[in-house]
Parts: structure tokens; C-alpha cells; sequence
């Protein structure tokens, strides 16, 4: 099995690691809602490297991390030898129907490629009275790395590339969980104040799953559309802007 994620692992980390101590705020925040349930097993459904799931596993309990992408798994090893770490396709999961008390879905909504596979199966290996928690992190509209996203978007179009659309499809995935939610609830795990340059940006997008799977050619004539269009808006590309962002969860007992 193969990941768009393959070529991206050896630096993931260096590009995309939370602060310090958020991912233990994460992980207090979602041991204070669940309860006794943590008690019964926790999935991690696209684990990746453990830049979240690494407090998981430190927190003792059991733990297992599982991704598509076997060097993003070795990544984490590397890290953490306690962790049990499975490469499995999130739509075809090699586990029993009801093995987990909770199931991790940490910013992998936003990328599914066919997320109502993936909750199915999320679904099916969640035990009747387990939570299915999702989280991810949030910047503001208007702050740099948005607007390049934007920018990038119209960007890829007029080169006749349809991108992906900002977190529609975990907006979706979060629908069609609430609709079957006996209970959820939202929280702020974290926040923090994050330093970010358009160089920063265009470096840090190469190594994107979606982006880096385009071909070459493509992924080359949008970074200089891209880089020109930072250049003339922003005067520099290493101009520094402060913006807060934030870890949001949200915490969905299912009813079945």
C-alpha cells in the first residue's frame, strides 16, 4: 500500500509540528469529556507521524495508531517505541465491529478522499456507547496562510485544476456525524500564537499530500504564479505575520 503521504514523511514534522504542549492539552481536554470510555480502547485513524498521537501513547492505555502511509508510521516509531501502529486503508480497517471505546480522526477529515467510507467504517469498529472525536486547527480567515490557500485555489483553476475546497469535505463528514450523535459538543483545546511568512507557506505546501501528488510541471508553474502573487502583495516573502490560532475538537457520542 502506497500514500500520497509517502514522499512528505522525513519532514513532516518540521513543517507541520504543533507547539509544545498542545498536544497534551489535546489530550487532557479529550480525557476530561470522555470519561470511562478512554478506558476501552482508543483508534487513531490517520495517526501519521504522532505529532498528536505520541501523548496519546505516553499517557499509558491502549493505544493504536493507524495510517495508510508505512513511512509516516516509521517516522512515529522512531519516536515511540510503546506505540502499536497498524498501515491500513481507513475504509477497509482490519479490525472487529466494536473494538474501540474512541476513534481519533485529528485533522484527517479535511484531505478524505471518500469520507463517507471512512466513517462507515469508523462507525463500524466503535463499540455502542463509544465517542467518535474529531480535531483539528484553525487559523484566521484573514491571515497569511489562508490567503494563500485562497490564491492558490484561483490559481490552480485558471490552470484548469479543480482544488480541493476549503475543509468542505470535513464539514461534510461533521454533518453526517452530528445527525447520528446522541450528544456533541465542541471545545477549544488550545491556543497559541504562530509566526508565519509566505516563504514560509510556499515551502511548507510542497510537502502537501494533495498538492505534492500533482505532477511536477503543475505543482512548479503554480508555486511561481503563487510566489509572484505573494511578492506584489505582501512586498516580501519573509514579511512575518502574528496570528492566533487554535485546536478544536469536537466530541460525538454516537446512538446506535
Amino acid at each position: 500500500m502506497t500514500s500520497t503521504f509517502d514522499v512528505t514523511a522525513a519532514t513532516f514534522d518540521r513543517y507541520r509540528a504543533l507547539p509544545k504542549g498542545v498536544p497534551e492539552a489535546i489530550l487532557k481536554t479529550v480525557r476530561d469529556a470522555v470519561g470511562a470510555r478512554w478506558s476501552a480502547g482508543v483508534l487513531d485513524l490517520g495517526a501519521g507521524t504522532g505529532r498528536i498521537g505520541k501523548a496519546f501513547v505516553q499517557a499509558g492505555g491502549w493505544y493504536v495508531g493507524v495510517d495508510l502511509s508505512l513511512p509516516m508510521l516509521k517516522e512515529f516509531r522512531a519516536q515511540s517505541d510503546a506505540a502499536w501502529l497498524v498501515q491500513a486503508d481507513g475504509q477497509r480497517l482490519p479490525f472487529r465491529d466494536g473494538t474501540f471505546g474512541l476513534v481519533l480522526l485529528m485533522q484527517v477529515l479535511s484531505g478524505a478522499r471518500d469520507w463517507q467510507n471512512l466513517l462507515c467504517e469508523v462507525v463500524r469498529v466503535l463499540e455502542p456507547a463509544g465517542a467518535v472525536i474529531v480535531g483539528h486547527t484553525i487559523a484566521p480567515a484573514t491571515g497569511i496562510d489562508m490567503q494563500l490557500k485562497r490564491q492558490l485555489a484561483i490559481v490552480l483553476e485558471q490552470m484548469g485544476i479543480a482544488s480541493r475546497g476549503l475543509n468542505k469535505s470535513r464539514e461534510k463528514a461533521l454533518s453526517w456525524l452530528e445527525a447520528r450523535a446522541a450528544r456533541r459538543r465542541r471545545m477549544t483545546a488550545a491556543l497559541w500564537t504562530a509566526e508565519r511568512t509566505p516563504r514560509e507557506f510556499l515551502t511548507r505546501h510542497r510537502t502537501g499530500a494533495w498538492f505534492a501528488a500533482l505532477p511536477v510541471a503543475v505543482q512548479e508553474r503554480a508555486l511561481i504564479k503563487l510566489t509572484a502573487w505573494a511578492e506584489e502583495k505582501f512586498g516580501s516573502l519573509d514579511i512575518a505575520f502574528s496570528e492566533e490560532h487554535s485546536f478544536e475538537v469536537h466530541i460525538l457520542e454516537l446512538c446506535r
